[in-house]
């Protein structure tokens, strides 16, 4: 087969304004990648296709299984996409590969170049090598995507530039509610619709003193070590950016080689995703919150139905599944401390103290709860955002911090909620 080269372009933005304390502008970034092109499949005028080692979307060679449908949702089926469930209180923060700041970007490295909405003269990072991609799943079109489906209100949980179940569970959704065929595939409509996306995917950032601000100290693992602190935070400066940003430590490594992100100061500028000022962060109040059991997922809508969020979930489990009915939000309570009731936790020693601990973005309970009128049910984030969908909790819905933190700015006491088969 002929080998060709195509030239990918990966578009950064950079808002001028979400605060007078922020300071952002545009970019975007291309490479060119050696790739044998697939049999039958026609890239959009303009465009080319990314293939990595691995390709983990519509390969002409690989059967595409069917999305499985209950109640009008859907849940990717694919095999090896599965959700791993993970029994025990999750009392382990994440660990992710150290990538060295000064680590030099490989020769597949994409390039920042302006984006399309970017005002002249505004962009400082032009022509600027990031380390993306580096691993063999590393994928510029879905790193995009990724971008592109948070933009818009359909979270794939944590960013990472990865192929994985909650990427393909979101893009299905996407496409379900944009007039595209649903089908949770990168096809070529939905890589032209990336092609077409003016306002950039990565962000030429200016950190603030909020940004960098402390403390920072790792978290011992055990609740009852826990309990004697007054205060659970990020475990390094990198974990908060990268959840600013909705993205994993590892991505945020990438897109700034040449940085050492622990050691960053207010005034410093960085490449990230363009998360903050997306179309979904302008949108008004929530009046329906939609929990499905059987997707694990949760939605929202306003008061004429319309759709606002959809965000993946873990949800339960087989000894503590999600109960089905109509309810309602009874309050919302931001940075919440967390009772530790042994009791309550099927897999945990009824004899145990309980315990009481403190606040912080890395509580069992993340950054926000959102109480219901179903007693001990709540919504609420999490200190591994990698995980969401991919293991059980107790009875409650768990999102990731920022899709917890969006959802509860946006509900109040006497929202309906809604826990679907």
């Amino acid at each position: 087969m002929k080998t060709r080269t195509w030239t990918l372009r990966l578009i950064l933005l950079t808002w001028m304004a979400l605060a007078s304390s922020l300071a952002l502008a545009q970019s975007s970034a291309r490479f060119g990648e050696t790739e044998v092109p697939e049999a039958g499949k026609t890239p959009p005028a303009g465009f080319g296709l990314f293939k990595l080692k691995q390709n983990p979307f519509g390969k002409a060679k690989r059967k595409a299984e069917p999305l499985t449908m209950r109640q009008g949702e859907a849940q990717a089926t694919e095999e090896g996409e599965k959700p791993e469930e993970t029994k025990g209180p999750q009392v382990d923060l994440r660990v992710e590969e150290y990538i060295p700041p000064d680590e030099k970007p490989g020769p597949r490295a994409a390039v920042t170049v302006p984006a399309p909405n970017a005002p002249p003269g505004s962009v400082s990072a032009v022509n600027r090598k990031i380390n993306f991609p580096r691993d063999p799943d590393d994928d510029v079109d879905i790193l995009k995507l990724q971008i592109f489906l948070d933009y818009h209100g359909y979270s794939p949980g944590e960013i990472d530039g990865k192929w994985g179940y909650n990427t393909g569970r979101a893009l299905y959704v996407y496409q379900m509610n944009n007039g595209l065929l649903p089908t949770g595939q990168l096809d070529d409509r939905m890589l032209a619709r990336l092609e077409q996306f003016p306002d950039g995917y990565l962000v030429e950032y200016t950190l603030t003193a909020e940004d960098v601000k402390g403390p920072f100290y790792t978290i011992p693992r055990d609740y009852h070590q826990m309990a004697k602190l007054k205060w659970l935070p990020y475990e390094s400066l990198t974990e908060k950016i990268a959840e600013k940003f909705h993205c994993s430590q590892g991505l945020l490594r990438k897109l700034n080689p040449g940085v050492d992100l622990d050691q960053v100061q207010a005034g410093d500028r960085i490449l990230a995703p363009n998360v903050l000022n997306g179309i979904d962060e302008k949108r008004g109040e929530v009046a329906l919150i939609r929990v499905s059991k059987h997707n694990k997922w949760t939605m929202a809508f306003d008061a004429q139905g319309r759709f606002m969020f959809y965000y993946p979930s873990t949800l339960g489990s087989e000894y503590d599944p999600l109960p089905l009915g109509n309810f309602q939000v009874t309050s919302v309570i931001f940075y919440p401390p967390f009772k530790y009731q042994p009791k309550l936790f099927w897999d945990a020693d009824p004899n145990e103290p309980e315990e009481l601990l403190p606040p912080g973005p890395n509580s069992p309970v993340g950054k926000v709860w959102i109480g219901t009128s179903r007693k001990s049910v709540g919504i609420h984030g999490t200190p591994n955002p990698e995980n969401i969908s991919r293991n059980t909790s107790h009875g409650c819905i768990r999102l990731t911090n920022w899709d917890a933190e969006q959802l509860a700015k946006r509900v109040k006491p006497g929202t309906k909620i809604e826990f679907v088969e």
